[in-house]
């Protein structure tokens, strides 16, 4: 995990510093401007600014890149030095690990003065094959990244995939970026951005986060480094959450969340994801149900499922609900312990207000879902699955 990550209340004040004489490109989502971070941002960065762009909320789609790349690639060719900054959510983070990748041999359309009109001739129909698996990756000049992520959940600020969803295939695919140009230089986690998210966004970035955790705990990647990373962040989540919905400007618990959501991110950076993030995506797509959900949705189907293949998960999903212990016990105490933690997750989820039932959401074929999404790559990772591990 390359990237270099500074964590801590107030850190993001420190980019302009960090940045010294180099100029920068900010791609932000759309809420900065009436929070008064553009204007603040603007003040500090003053001639170093090249741009602020912002990102609209929604999905992270090839659509969405391709109409950004028509702005962004243009003004990164004039600065090839700039640092691309991205400022946001998922979606904001996602996109900006797409265009950073701008191919270095394609056209530029200068205006009638000899200074670029913005327009990109065939650079992203290259980059969009690449992504669709149809060709591979051109040539690039790849901007440096720097991430500073507005949510507790997504850990697209420490690992090297982004989701892009090609919502004019069809049927609608989710596209992975997963190459290993894909981690950011910088990662600024400032929990004092996370302020900015309002209760429902809050939970579910946080069930992302989650989701993350446990993903690691049942994947046939893991390592023990990504065990205590894991086990610490779906720990930290499953206890604070709660109280941080009931206080949602309380600074020490956004402080608790943001550290979870790094912790997973760290963890799963290391392993991917497995069996509930490859039935997710289907309910986000069909029924439009934030990715947070989405995934939660399917986490007690998968716990219940990961039970009973390794003693080293099994005694992972016993402590994640009860205190962590290095004492030796019976394996059939942690297994039976680990086995009621799906239903304690259950619980816990529908105090939250989550919808756990397929059926309420239009998902009349569950069962078929599940076996399928078995074979996919993302559910070989999965530790109850049958066959090698996936990416």
């Amino acid at each position: 995990m390359p990237v270099a990550v500074r964590f801590g209340v107030g850190c993001a004040d420190e980019v302009p510093e960090a940045l010294g004489s180099r100029r920068v490109l900010v791609l932000a989502f759309t809420p900065a401007t009436a929070l008064g971070w553009r204007a603040r941002w603007q003040a500090r960065l003053a001639g170093r600014l090249v741009d602020w762009i912002e990102v609209d909320d929604g999905l992270s789609s090839l659509v969405r890149c391709r109409e950004l790349s028509a702005r962004v690639w243009p003004l990164l060719a004039r600065e090839p030095e700039a640092v691309l900054l991205a400022l946001g959510g998922g979606t904001t983070l996602d996109i900006a690990k797409v265009l950073r990748c701008r191919p270095v041999d394609g056209g530029m359309a200068g205006g009638v003065d000899g200074s670029m009109d913005g327009s990109v001739i065939g650079d992203f129909d290259r980059v969009e094959r690449a992504l669709r698996g149809q060709a591979p990756w051109p040539a690039l000049a790849l901007a440096p990244l720097w991430m500073l992520p507005t949510t507790a959940g997504t850990g697209s600020e420490v690992t090297r995939w982004a989701t892009v969803w090609d919502t004019e295939a069809q049927p609608p695919v989710k596209r992975s970026f997963d190459e290993a140009f894909g981690w950011a230089e910088r990662a600024y986690v400032d929990p004092l951005l996370t302020l900015s998210c309002p209760p429902g966004v809050m939970r579910d970035t946080a069930l992302d986060a989650l989701s993350h955790a446990l993903e690691s705990v049942w994947n046939r990647h893991a390592n023990p480094l990504s065990d205590a990373l894991a086990l610490a962040a779906a720990r930290r989540v499953l206890r604070t959450l709660p109280a941080a919905l009931q206080a949602p400007d309380d600074l020490s618990l956004r402080n608790e969340l943001a550290l979870a959501a790094l912790e997973a991110g760290m963890a799963f950076s290391q392993t991917r994801t497995a069996l509930a993030h490859a039935l997710s995506y289907a309910v986000t797509l069909e029924q439009g149900l934030p990715h947070g959900q989405a995934v939660a949705l399917w986490l007690p189907t998968a716990w219940e499922r990961a039970v009973g293949h390794e003693a080293r998960v099994d005694a992972l999903l016993a402590q994640v609900f009860e205190p962590v212990t290095t004492e030796p016990e019976g394996t059939a105490d942690t297994s039976a312990r680990a086995a009621q933690g799906a239903q304690t997750l259950c619980a816990w989820l529908q105090h939250l207000g989550v919808e756990l039932d397929p059926a309420r959401l239009g998902i009349a074929d569950a069962a078929q879902r599940v076996q399928a999404a078995l074979g996919s790559v993302r559910g070989r990772n999965f530790i109850g699955a049958v066959g090698a591990g996936g990416l």
